[in-house]
C-alpha cells in the first residue's frame, strides 16, 4: 500500500465519521504515526550498518542523523582491516573513576556510553531543494561537507500570495558527494516541497542535534572504518503518492495510528482510545507472525560450546581489565 491509497483509507473513514476537521494535515499525521510506531516495534527493514572512522585522541563520535535512538550494537577495530571487537555499553557512573586514574588513551577500547548531542552545526548552507531528487543545488558546498549528515529549515515560499512557510522536515540525509560550489548528492532521493525562484532552505551540514557516544578508552589513532554501527533508524517521509512504508504490511496499521493522533489532537479522547487499540492490534499481530520462526528455532543451540557466548551477558569488568 502507498501513500496515496494511505490517504485514500484515512479519507473513507473520516466520510464514514462524518468528519473532515483534520483531512488537510492527513499527509502530517500519516509520517507522525509511522515514527511512532518504528520507535515501539522492531522494524527489521530500518536495521542498518554503517562505517565511521576514528580520530586519533577523540572520545566522541556522532550517530547518524536517522539513528531513532533505540538498540545499537557496536563493533571497534584499532588497525585499517582488522577484526572488529564487540563493544559494551557501560555507563559512565561504572567506569569513570576507574579511567580517571590512567593516562595517555585510558587503556584499551572495550565500553561506550550514549552522551549528548553535538551542539553546535558544522556550517550552514544556503540550498535549493528538488523533491524526488538525490542532487541539492548549493553554491556554498564545500569539499569538507563531505560524509556530513545535513537537514533543511524550513523556509518562505515567495511564489505565492500570500507567502506561505513550506516545511521539509525533521529529516536528514547524507551527502555522499559534493561538487564544490555547485551542489551535493545526498545518499536517497529528498522527499518534500521544492524550493522555487530564488527561495532557498537552510541546510544545516552536521546539525546539531545530532546524537553522540562516548567511547572508554580514546583512540590513539585515526583508523578508517574503525567502529561498524549497527542501528535501527527513522523512517522515510512519505511524501509522494508512490511512497511505501518500509514495511509495507503495516500501512493499515499506520492509517489508524494517524486517525488516533488526529482526534487526539482535537481532545476526542474516546475516539482516539478506539483508534490506537485497532493500530495496535494490526501491528501486533503481523510482530507475531513474523517473530514465528524465531519462536519455532529457539530451543536450537546458539553458539559454541568452547567459544564466547553469543547473546545478552553481563560485563565482567574484573576480566576486562585483567586483559591490559
Amino acid at each position: 500500500m502507498n501513500l496515496a491509497e494511505m490517504n485514500l483509507e484515512f479519507d473513507e473513514v473520516m466520510r464514514t465519521l462524518t468528519d473532515t476537521n483534520f483531512l488537510a494535515q492527513k499527509n502530517d499525521y500519516i509520517n507522525a504515526s509511522w515514527k511512532h510506531i518504528s520507535e515501539m516495534f522492531v522494524i527489521p527493514a530500518l536495521k542498518k550498518t554503517v562505517a565511521i572512522p576514528s580520530v586519533a585522541n577523540q572520545q566522541y563520535y556522532a550517530f547518524p542523523y536517522d539513528y531513532n535512538g533505540t538498540e545499537v550494537y557496536l563493533y571497534y577495530r584499532n588497525v585499517t582491516g582488522g577484526t572488529p571487537r564487540r563493544l559494551d555499553p557501560v555507563t559512565e557512573e561504572v567506569l569513570a573513576l576507574m579511567y580517571e586514574r590512567r593516562t595517555g588513551n585510558m587503556g584499551p577500547e572495550w565500553y561506550y556510553d550514549w552522551s549528548g548531542p553535538v551542539g553546535t552545526d558544522y556550517a550552514s548552507r544556503a540550498c535549493a531543494l528538488t523533491n524526488n531528487s538525490k542532487t541539492v543545488l548549493c553554491t556554498a558546498a564545500a569539499a569538507g561537507d563531505l560524509n556530513y549528515w545535513v537537514r533543511f529549515d524550513p523556509w518562505t515560499d515567495t511564489s505565492v500570495s500570500p507567502t506561505v512557510t513550506q516545511n521539509p522536515g525533521d529529516y536528514g540525509y547524507y551527502i555522499s558527494a559534493v561538487t564544490a560550489g555547485v551542489s551535493y548528492t545526498l545518499d536517497r532521493f529528498y522527499r518534500g516541497p521544492s524550493t522555487s525562484g530564488t527561495d532557498t532552505s537552510n541546510g544545516r551540514v552536521g546539525p546539531a542535534e545530532q546524537q553522540r557516544f562516548k567511547l572508554y578508552g580514546i583512540p590513539n589513532s585515526a583508523v578508517a572504518d574503525a567502529f561498524d554501527l549497527r542501528y535501527y533508524s527513522l523512517p522515510q517521509r512519505l511524501y509522494n503518492d508512490a511512497d511505501v512504508p518500509e514495511w509495507p504490511s503495516v500501512a493499515i496499521g499506520i492509517v489508524y495510528f494517524a486517525i488516533s493522533i488526529a482526534h487526539d489532537y482535537l481532545h476526542n479522547a474516546e475516539y482516539a482510545k478506539v483508534w490506537y487499540g485497532r493500530a495496535m492490534s494490526r501491528i501486533t499481530g503481523l510482530q507475531r507472525r513474523r517473530d514465528r520462526t524465531a519462536t519455532l528455532v529457539s530451543d536450537l543451540t546458539i553458539g559454541s560450546v568452547s567459544g564466547r557466548r553469543t547473546g545478552a551477558r553481563s560485563v565482567d569488568l574484573g576480566r576486562q581489565f585483567s586483559r591490559r
